[in-house]
């Protein structure tokens, strides 16, 4: 192992150990969106010899799949998978009132709706299972290098405000994006293709951060996806009045706290727009 390498794993090996002995968890999962950062800190996670209990995979239904049957043919084989599945409701939600809009706001009920409720659930149901006094480290691959608010802002860890036995760890938190590439190189970590297409996992579409750039050059390289979103959109054209990444005649309220630590490429772009 490279003296690089050494130093930046032994951060991460720190932060976690700073977060057992805070926490003293009872569990460690490993959160896997099917993006580079998610990818660096599991294989970090493994190679420092953690114990992962599971592998919880967030299933949006409104990104691309084939980033979906990624996680699951590589990480599913890796021990205790589980998809945080949230079912119809983007679909029942766009049809019922229209999408979500676009802009922090919205993003904010967009996450609650199609992640953290469904990664409240799954934790709870596969976990938990009713008992007091559990708590559960959910490792995931958010660096503060991502934006100037970042920087400034994130925090190693933090319990989710509305679960607090369930403590979100930024394990490659002083990894830049540099490192990040060159030790996913190194290990040979395999990479989601829709990852080295997009840039980013492709594991959420819901149009609160995209651009119609993105949206396009996505039904380029995945035309099923496209094809699906067209057809959605059409629907909701017709009830509500308007389409995707388009702001809502009545925005979503403002969510009283921005926790997303799942959805962290979507927010750092936010951020830094409103910088």
């Amino acid at each position: 192992m490279s003296d690089k390498y050494h130093a930046k794993i032994a951060s991460s090996s720190e932060i976690v150990k700073k977060a057992i002995e805070e926490y003293n968890p009872t569990h460690i999962v490993s959160m896997v969106s099917g993006g580079k950062d998610s990818a660096a800190s599991d294989q970090v996670a493994r190679e420092l010899g953690l114990k992962i209990d599971f592998v919880i995979h967030g299933n949006t239904r409104c990104g691309i799949p084939e980033t979906t049957e990624f996680v699951r043919d590589v990480y599913g084989r890796k021990g205790e998978y589980v998809e945080a599945d949230a079912g119809t409701a983007y679909e029942d939600y766009v049809l019922r009132k229209g999408f979500f809009g676009k802009g922090i706001d919205a993003h904010g009920f967009a996450y609650r709706v199609l992640k953290a409720t469904p990664f409240r659930k799954a934790v709870s149901r596969e976990i938990r299972h009713g008992k007091r006094g559990v708590r559960v480290l959910l490792l995931n691959g958010a660096r503060k290098d991502e934006s100037e608010n970042r920087k400034k802002n994130l925090k190693l860890y933090r319990a989710d405000p509305a679960s607090p036995g369930n403590i979100w760890v930024n394990i490659i938190h002083d990894w830049s994006q540099e490192d990040r590439d060159e030790y996913l190189e190194s290990r040979q970590t395999p990479i989601n293709p829709v990852a080295k297409a997009l840039c980013r996992s492709g594991e959420c579409m819901c149009g609160t951060m995209q651009t119609a750039e993105e949206r396009v050059e996505a039904a380029l390289i995945y035309p099923k996806w496209g094809e699906w979103l067209t057809d959605l959109e059409k629907e909701a054209l017709k009830l509500h009045g308007f389409g995707w990444g388009q702001t809502a005649p009545k925005p979503a309220k403002s969510q009283a706290d921005q926790f997303a630590p799942m959805c962290k490429d979507c927010m750092a772009r936010g951020q830094e727009d409103a910088e």
